[in-house]
Order: structure tokens, then sequence, then C-alpha cells
């Protein structure tokens, strides 16, 4: 039996939800979800099934009370075989699930519902499809301003972006970029490209339709970011050029998780 807890927001519930049906797949024993509610309301909820189409499976008291149980002897420092999720043979696998291991079927495990998208970014969608090499940028700032937040992931600087942005044009000179971020008029100040597109929605429109447009795009800039890492990812193009930060975490004490492709380049 193993429990995989979902949590955060949407690009780790991705990472999550892609352990959970690795294990089913691959192995006999029962594998759950279990809904942190806790950990899914400070980013917006369970967002998996209203952005992809699937269905997941029911809460259940049964596996809330098993966690819970499994949550107090980690307290208590007992059993510790059935929590500690660096072993194969726990029970309850609490981390953030994220090793390119589990992940070669995300694209085909998760795909796009079809959302009706507002005005703003049919206009946007339609900007990307016509160009021969659009680059969507993410810029993650937001909740990382968070004292805690920033010491632990940090920002990406506006240098590492320009130096990504150079890299791009220096292959493709025609490349056009389209700006994503939480911080916008943050980006418009320090990243004054040439013909970019500055993307906004309305407001009424979810976040993950930034998701969805990232991935029509060809290259991808991200940020320190699984949201963007999934927005390069899902895009699945083989002649796009992915440039992730050398500086995934502000805090030295945590590992860089195995989860870029051998081609995509580290700046």
């Amino acid at each position: 039996m193993k429990i995989i807890s979902l949590k955060g927001g949407l690009g780790n519930q991705i990472f999550e939800y892609c352990r959970y049906r690795y294990l089913k797949e691959n192995t006999d024993e029962s594998i759950y979800l279990y809904y942190d509610s806790r950990r899914l309301k400070q980013h917006g909820g369970t967002l998996l099934d209203e952005c992809f189409d699937i269905t997941l499976p029911k809460h259940t008291i049964g596996i809330d009370l098993c966690v819970a149980t499994l949550k107090l002897l980690r307290q208590m420092r007992l059993f510790p075989r059935l929590y500690d999720d660096t072993r194969n043979d726990c029970v309850l696998i609490d981390d953030y699930c994220q090793d390119r291991r589990f992940i070669d079927k995300a694209s085909a495990w998760l795909r796009f519902r079809d959302f009706h998208l507002h005005e703003k970014s049919q206009q946007v969608l339609a900007m990307i499809e016509a160009e021969p090499y659009p680059v969507a940028i993410h810029v993650r700032r937001g909740d990382y301003l968070i004292e805690q937040n920033l010491s632990d992931f940090g920002l990406c600087s506006a240098d590492y972006y320009r130096s990504a942005i150079d890299h791009i044009l220096e292959k493709h000179p025609s490349a056009r970029f389209f700006m994503f971020s939480d911080d916008m008029a943050w980006v418009r100040q320090n990243l004054p490209v040439e013909n970019a597109v500055y993307v906004e929605k309305d407001s009424g429109e979810p976040d993950y339709i930034d998701l969805f447009l990232m991935t029509r795009c060809r290259g991808h800039i991200i940020a320190n970011s699984t949201f963007s890492y999934w927005g390069a990812t899902f895009a699945n193009d083989e002649d796009g050029t992915n440039i992730y930060p050398r500086r995934w975490f502000a805090n030295t004490e945590w590992t860089v998780p195995d989860i870029f492709p051998d081609g995509w380049i580290c700046l």
C-alpha cells in the first residue's frame, strides 16, 4: 500500500499525480491519493481535474485517518519505515515527487481540457500560432516575495532573463517573446523587450490558462518554478530551445531535483 500526498500548486500537483499514475501502472500495490487540504488551499485548491481531462479518485475518510495516524507516528518518530519517503517500502509519500523517472508519460496522462478562452487569451493564442518561433518567458514573483519563500526559493534576476533572451536570439533571430508573470509591472519595467507580447488575461480566467498558452510556444525561458517547467515540458517541441536557471533554489541546503532533460540549457 502506498499513499501519495497531493499538495502545493499546479506544477507540484502534476509531479505528484504522475508519481501516482506511475505506481499504479508499475506495481501490484494498492495506490491512493491523499488530498492535503491545508497545503492545497494555499495554492487555490485541487486544480488538476479543472485543467486536465482526468477524473481524480474520490476523497475518502479512511485515507484521511490513515494519513493522520502516519503523521502522528512521524511526529513521535516511531516506525519511520512507514513514512520515510526516501525508502522504497514506505507507505506515505509526502515529498513533491520531483523526479523525471516518473514523468515519461506525463503528456499522455494529462491532456488539457477543451477550454473556453476569453477574448484576450484567444488573441494571444492566435498571435502565438502566427509566429514561426514563439518563445514563452515566465517570471514568477508573487508568493516568492514572502520572506520565507524568498530565502528558500529566491527570485530569478533580470540578468538571467536578458542572458537567456540573447541566447535565444543568437539561434532564432526572428523569435518573438511572450511574457507571462504574476508581476507584469516588474516585467515591463525590467524586461523591455522589443516586439514582445506582455500577456495579461481577464481577471476571471484561471492561472492555468497561462500554462496552456505557454505550451503553444516553441521555445521557453522558465523561472525557478514547476509551473513554467511544465509549460516547456508539455510543449514537446523537438526543435524547441528550453532554458532554466542554474540557481533553482536560494536555500543552499536544498538539492536541485533531477527533472531537466539533457537537451535543456542551464544559465
